[in-house]
């Protein structure tokens, strides 16, 4: 973490808060008379549709049966998100607004699948048109004012967040994107301000958690650390603040407890994802020397992930001082199939051609 500029851990944020709002807003029900008729057209159909995952598949056999039932068309656009289909689920949101142009939650939901989508300006276009419509609107104020602040557009962003205040000050996610604004503006000490005001509005507001984790650990301090576990407390299984966590801890030598965090996600999260098997190979590398371990883990993470060109490399240096010569070059050579400039490798077989190979001591 240490490398980490006040760039990355801006977007970083404020992507997962994009994220987060689709979940949030993706279980909002209407805000109209004929919007609940149509949640009670659901629950006729299926009862626990709201409440439960549906494939594809599943809703369009729904969507069949009711075709004018927007609920039902926003659930497949949130099943489509989840899978990666922003086309599809822009379509089917889209389709969801058209049947039901009154649902503010509809817009939001749009504007967060314009922005994976790679359409930011469609997003801020579609969301001060539903301004229009519901003026004081607070949720479609602060996503706007998100909307300007990926844009770099700072003045109008806070000039949004300054309306909102006059509404309700009360709401947590306007001094969390002012600190993001702070933030980019290298402000760190308001920014910092900000983000603790956040939690002082909202005690389980993920998002500024991780921010200040990102920030104090961008300065290494350990506050990082409380930061992260408390994400933890907040989301247990946060493959996110599992992950910088374990980061932060294994760059400053803590390296049990960022074992434990690795292993945490590899048990509890995701057991298919590479990085943290890699990073325990490093950690046992590095730090604790255990080359046996740092074998194994590597083995793991190239399982898991095939094109990991660090981890072909670095289980080759693990074979190149123990001394395996043959499968150090083997790994090397499959490390440059990949990535044919990659430094390290090179190195590695020059030291191997020569006779030279690395001495650990």
């Amino acid at each position: 973490m240490k490398n980490n500029n006040q760039k990355a851990v801006i977007m970083a944020a404020f992507l997962f808060l994009l994220g987060l709002s689709i979940v949030l807003t993706g279980c909002k029900t209407g805000q109209t008379d004929d919007s609940v008729d149509q949640n009670e057209v659901i629950e006729e159909n299926d009862a626990s549709v709201e409440d439960s995952v549906h494939s594809v598949a599943d809703l369009t056999t729904m969507i069949r049966s009711n075709p004018l039932n927007s609920g039902l068309f926003a659930k497949r656009a949130e099943a489509q998100a989840a899978a990666g289909n922003f086309e599809e689920a822009l379509n089917d949101i889209s389709l969801a607004i058209k049947l039901d142009s009154l649902n503010p939650s509809y817009y939001v939901i749009q504007a967060e699948y314009f922005i994976f989508g790679g359409e930011p300006n469609s997003a801020k276009k579609g969301l001060t048109q539903c301004l229009n419509l519901f003026p004081d609107n607070t949720e479609i104020m602060l996503k706007l004012a998100e909307i300007h602040f990926y844009l770099q557009e700072y003045s109008q962003s806070k000039g949004i967040l300054r309306q909102v205040k006059l509404i309700d000050n009360d709401i947590a996610q306007i001094y969390f994107i002012d600190g993001l604004i702070l933030l980019e503006n290298k402000d760190t000490t308001n920014a910092i301000r900000n983000m603790r005001f956040a939690i002082e509005k909202e005690p389980e507001f993920y998002p500024a958690f991780i921010a200040l984790g990102r920030i104090h650990s961008a300065q290494n301090n350990d506050l990082a650390i409380d930061y992260y576990r408390a994400a933890a407390d907040i989301i247990p299984d946060s493959y996110e603040a599992r992950y910088n966590l374990g980061l932060y801890l294994q760059d400053h030598n803590y390296s049990t407890e960022a074992i434990n965090e690795y292993q945490y996600i590899i048990d509890q999260i995701d057991s298919t994802l590479a990085n943290p098997y890699y990073n325990i190979g490093y950690i046992n590398l590095i730090y604790v020397e255990d080359f046996d371990q740092a074998l194994e883990y590597f083995t793991l993470a190239l399982e898991k992930d095939p094109e990991y060109v660090d981890a072909w490399y670095n289980r080759g240096f693990v074979y190149e001082i123990t001394g395996k010569y043959k499968k150090a070059r083997d790994d090397y050579q499959q490390s440059l199939e990949i990535s044919p400039n990659y430094a390290l490798s090179i190195k590695g077989l020059n030291r191997l051609d020569d006779n030279k190979p690395f001495q650990y001591k």
